[in-house]
């Protein structure tokens, strides 16, 4: 039997799907939800999305943030764990509402940046609760580990130009059309990609390297933490 990995990254149509056999691109799609991605996925599902909340800084974007020099503001602050309730429940459905609420509960507002994505996060958050099998990723913490070093700016020619190059060196060839490709921007995809890399490691029970290493936050009862791969 194949060993079978998915990634997946938020996007402007849904969310960008990349799925390896044995490490290979087996497929590339956009899919509308995720919860039609995760269901029946054989293994664990690596997601671009803030999995597991706290009322209050996170330690693993505290982590990732010092793992990242020069890029640390590419790990945006993640919405505390009552907002997303609110959200999920109708008491919150405004980014001042929601503002309001973080600085109430956790001590500073909410950034329009982290609000325009709550849906998603509550999307992943159900998904979470339920049980099924999903690790958090950092694009730009997975591409720095596999990379050995910090990468340009993903949105920059030689920043894309660059995790093409990684990921080809990897063995993820990405297609140059695919279905649903143009509801998505090219740097969505190549971390797409990347998060299948981090979770083909897993599905390979390979040790992978985890931020912070230890931690004494915990939602759905499982340890609140961010994934990599070595190469």
């Amino acid at each position: 039997m194949s060993r079978r990995a998915i990634g997946v990254d938020g996007c402007r149509g849904g969310w960008v799907v990349v799925v390896l056999d044995d490490g290979a691109v087996q497929e590339v799609r956009v899919a509308d939800h995720l919860g039609e991605v995760v269901a029946g996925a054989p293994g664990p599902v690596a997601v671009d999305i803030p999995i597991g909340l706290v009322d209050g800084p996170r330690q693993a974007d505290v982590a990732t943030r010092r793992a990242l020099p020069g890029r640390a503001a590419s790990v945006f602050s993640a919405p505390p764990r009552s907002v997303v309730d609110a959200y999920h429940d109708g008491r919150v459905t405004t980014h001042a509402q929601a503002s309001a609420l973080a600085r109430a509960r956790a001590g500073s507002g909410l950034s329009m940046q982290t609000w325009r994505i709550v849906p998603k996060i509550a999307e992943v958050d159900l998904l979470a609760a339920l049980g099924h099998d999903l690790m958090e990723v950092h694009p730009e913490l997975a591409f720095a580990t596999a990379a050995g070093g910090v990468l340009p700016r993903k949105t920059s020619w030689p920043g894309l130009s660059l995790r093409r190059q990684l990921l080809v060196s990897l063995g993820i060839v990405l297609p140059d059309r695919f279905d649903g490709d143009e509801r998505t921007a090219p740097d969505d995809v190549v971390d797409a990609a990347v998060c299948a890399f981090v979770a083909d490691g897993a599905a390979a029970g390979e040790g992978l390297r985890l931020l912070p290493d230890t931690t004494d936050q915990h939602d759905h009862g499982r340890p609140i933490v961010i994934h990599a791969r070595y190469r």
